[in-house]
């Protein structure tokens, strides 16, 4: 696989998870005021977790795809 296919992949992956989770930050973030924190660190912790999961995914995914 070439690596601007999987820099698409990646952008592509990232731009749909942030999407959604744009459509459902109102709700998210609601909740997580509810635990007593403040409606900037749960947007942060928010986005830092939709991150983490796109690219913990994109690096297992192109390194399956590298062995094979």
């Amino acid at each position: 696989m070439g690596r601007k296919l999987v820099l698409f992949g990646f952008w592509l992956v990232g731009y749909a998870l942030g999407f959604f989770a744009w459509l459902v930050r109102a709700p998210v973030v609601n909740w997580v005021m509810t635990l007593g924190i403040s409606a900037d660190v749960a947007g942060a912790m928010i986005t830092g977790l939709a991150s983490s999961i796109v690219m913990l995914v994109g690096v297992m995914l192109w390194s399956f795809m590298s062995k094979n």
